[in-house]
């Protein structure tokens, strides 16, 4: 049992909250997407915020925002209650900043111009001393210790430097252009896409702005993110909120089921070990791409095989040489007897195989966000018909109806689009569209990136009925924990070629993370 529901660990609050909110309901139609919660952050403090998809993160910060109204409720900010709805385009002013997982960035333009850009509070409006702004922006990244130069162009940029970028421009703007002296930063997923390394230099930054008396709102999937950095936490569950917690007082498992209602397994759930008498399902050869070296290896019926490596390590690149989306220099694929050259073949030709992938950025790969749920699914079996021209739109909606059963997607209906969905419930539809394909071989890339725990535990156990019937699934990620609970084997890439294979009992989380670093600090000390 959690120690309470009301506050999971007790801590007398400061005379005086940064942002308190109380009682805050938003209602849709008959759902009540926000259900009296209550929320409150204190100066200077690392606050995460932490729920499955659909449990109200997204509303809370939308009507902190000023996207939305709210039905009941209050927000105050160092003790001055807020009028709302919050005026749009003024939480800036109120002392509210936003980063989301997107970054709002203008890719074609310098460091320079995205630092600025909309800063009309502080700007001459009919005249920008560029030269003036240049040295303004060095000496600010100099205080965070960013490798910022204000003429670079957006589009150069590294993944991190991107994000602390957009976090450094937010900080800023709340510092020093607000009318209140308050500085609340919401930082809304802005890790999923980094690496390990990159990450911590976020982390690294967040705690130079919190000792400053930044407040920060973290929202994250990732627990450990959150046990890494936030002092406090609160969790959300069905638009109520479930309790909030000093995190160094609670351990994951507790942290995990205030999240998810009960407790959820941790083990392995990879299933039995496969037989290694029976016929390969997949074999690749030679297979060389931008990265990838000469890399040649075989997975049989009922397998999960894990893919991961350092960033730059090329391991992440394998899912799309092996469909065709990424055309290989050298190198076949054979999958049950077909021989493919993945120097010339296609998607098309490998769904028509058997061959499926689930990209990593579903938003923009995996589904049509404009296209309702029926149309996404319905796009790979299109020409399922009985005549040429023809489309039994009947067909295709009970097919439909059945996916969403099936794999358990929280939606309104077919009808509804794919783009208003949660993160999690949008990688169930990606799901949902291939796997209704019986593919021979599964090709994923990060398939749980941005996803809470509940939705991850479904996910993998749609992966072992799959196996079960007798496919095979690549899955690259670097996410080791995930590989520890379903990979039967891993391989670790350094330098676009695989040097350690994990079987069965030794695909642990720990030794995973020495493959991956152990060979990462012995290559660099020999360089």
């Amino acid at each position: 049992m959690i120690a309470t529901q009301a506050g999971a660990a007790e801590r007398k609050p400061s005379p005086v909250e940064r942002l308190s909110i109380c009682g805050l309901t938003k209602v849709f139609g008959g759902n009540r997407a926000l259900d009296a919660v209550d929320f409150e952050v204190a100066s200077g403090e690392i606050h995460g915020l932490l729920g499955q998809n659909g449990s109200g993160k997204s509303t809370l910060i939308k009507i902190l925002s000023g996207f939305y109204a709210p039905d009941a409720g209050s927000i105050s900010i160092d003790g001055h209650p807020i009028p709302l709805p919050m005026p749009m385009g003024r939480h800036e002013a109120m002392g509210l900043a936003f980063v989301h997982q997107n970054l709002g960035l203008y890719p074609d333009g310098t460091v320079l111009e995205n630092l600025i850009a909309g800063d009309h509070g502080r700007l001459n409006s009919w005249r920008i001393d560029w030269r003036q702004e240049a040295a303004r922006a060095r000496a600010l990244f100099a205080t965070f210790k960013l490798d910022l130069k204000p003429n670079d162009l957006v589009e150069t940029l590294s993944p991190v430097l991107r994000a602390q970028l957009a976090i450094v421009r937010a900080a800023d703007r709340i510092q020093h252009g607000n009318d209140t002296g308050s500085a609340i930063l919401v930082l809304d997923e802005p890790t999923p896409f980094l690496p390990m390394d990159d990450v911590q230099a976020l982390f690294s930054m967040m705690r130079q702005l919190a000792a400053t008396g930044v407040s920060i709102i973290f929202v994250s999937h990732d627990i450990d993110e959150i046990i890494d950095v936030t002092d406090r936490a609160t969790v959300l569950r069905d638009g109520k909120t479930i309790g909030s917690f000093d995190t160094a007082s609670m351990s994951r498992p507790q942290i995990v089921e205030m999240i998810v209602g009960h407790a959820l397994k941790t083990d392995r759930t990879a299933g039995d070990t496969v037989k290694t008498d029976v016929n390969a399902n997949v074999v690749t050869s030679s297979v060389c791409g931008r990265l990838i070296q000469n890399l040649s290896f075989e997975v049989k019926p009922g397998e999960i095989l894990g893919l991961t490596g350092l960033i730059g390590s090329g391991y992440d690149e394998v899912p799309y040489l092996l469909n065709g989306s990424t055309t290989a220099r050298t190198g076949s694929l054979v999958v049950r007897g077909n021989t493919f050259d993945l120097g010339t073949v296609t998607p098309a030709r490998s769904m028509k195989a058997g061959v499926v992938l689930i990209p990593a950025d579903r938003q923009i790969t995996g589904i049509v966000p404009e296209l309702t749920l029926l149309e996404n699914v319905s796009l790979p079996v299109l020409g399922n018909h009985e005549r040429p021209g023809y489309i039994n739109h009947k067909k295709l909606r009970d097919n439909a109806d059945r996916l969403l059963k099936h794999f358990k997607v929280k939606a309104e209906g077919p009808d509804q689009q794919a783009g208003d969905l949660s993160g999690g419930n949008q990688q169930k539809i990606v799901l949902a569209k291939w796997l209704q394909l019986n593919p021979v071989l599964v090709l994923l890339d990060e398939p749980t990136q941005g996803i809470d725990v509940g939705a991850r535990a479904e996910i993998y156990d749609f992966l072992n009925t799959l196996c079960a019937g007798g496919a095979s699934v690549i899955c690259a990620t670097s996410e080791f924990e995930q590989l520890e609970a379903i990979a039967h084997r891993v391989l670790v890439f350094d330098r676009g070629q695989v040097t350690v294979e994990l079987k069965d009992g030794d695909v642990t989380k720990s030794n995973i993370a020495k493959a991956c670093y152990l060979k990462a600090t012995t290559t660099n000390a020999q360089n």
